[in-house]
């Protein structure tokens, strides 16, 4: 599959089938993360791999909980409660597997260097038949000592792209798109 193809065919897939990924698949994922842009080539990421159901629905839960605990907080959460108090609901969906891409450095660069990697490796996983989706809904516990500790991230690391990554189940529609808002600059008169 060619990058465009590729590009026009990833969807945000929020149902996967019972099926593992295997660990040589996950490494060319990965591999293909790493060859993403990175400001002066410091390449400040570090992706940790959750291929264990019983660890992804401990940490399902501890989202869960975190979120409905920031939600009184900020108004924009609060219709999600009713999905985020259910015991049915799973954050990743039932995935197989999540991906953490982290940030070894604070620096703003490195962020913005991580969801260039994630980008990479959601398209590798559209090429090689996976789905994938950035579940940001779990950014809020990922975040915490608690996460980081349970996970084995350290504390100065900060979890950037949440993907979980799968064999979907079905095909998710096709959402539409906006026309671009393309806007050609051509000589300014600078003063």
């Amino acid at each position: 599959m060619d990058v465009l193809t590729a590009i026009h065919a990833r969807r945000a897939v929020r149902d996967y089938r019972d099926e593992p990924v295997t660990d040589a698949v996950l490494a060319a994922l990965i591999d293909a993360a790493t060859w993403a842009p990175s400001g002066i080539n410091l390449q400040p990421w570090c992706f940790f791999v959750i291929d264990d159901a019983a660890t992804l629905a401990a940490c399902s839960a501890r989202a869960k909980t975190a979120l409905q605990d920031a939600a009184s907080d900020h108004p924009e959460l609060a219709s999600l409660r009713p999905m985020l108090a259910s015991p049915a609901f799973n954050i990743f969906y039932n995935a197989p597997v999540l991906i953490i891409i982290c940030a070894t450095t604070a620096d703003e660069m490195a962020m913005k260097d991580c969801c260039l990697a994630a980008q990479n490796l959601m398209l590798a996983a559209t090429a090689k038949g996976l789905g994938s989706c950035w579940i940001g809904l779990s950014e809020t516990w990922l975040n915490t000592d608690q996460a980081k500790a349970a996970l084995g991230i350290p504390s100065e690391f900060k979890p950037v792209a949440p993907i979980i990554v799968g064999y979907p189940n079905g095909a998710p529609s096709v959402p539409a798109r906006r026309e671009p808002d393309v806007r050609h600059v051509g000589k300014v008169a600078w003063s």
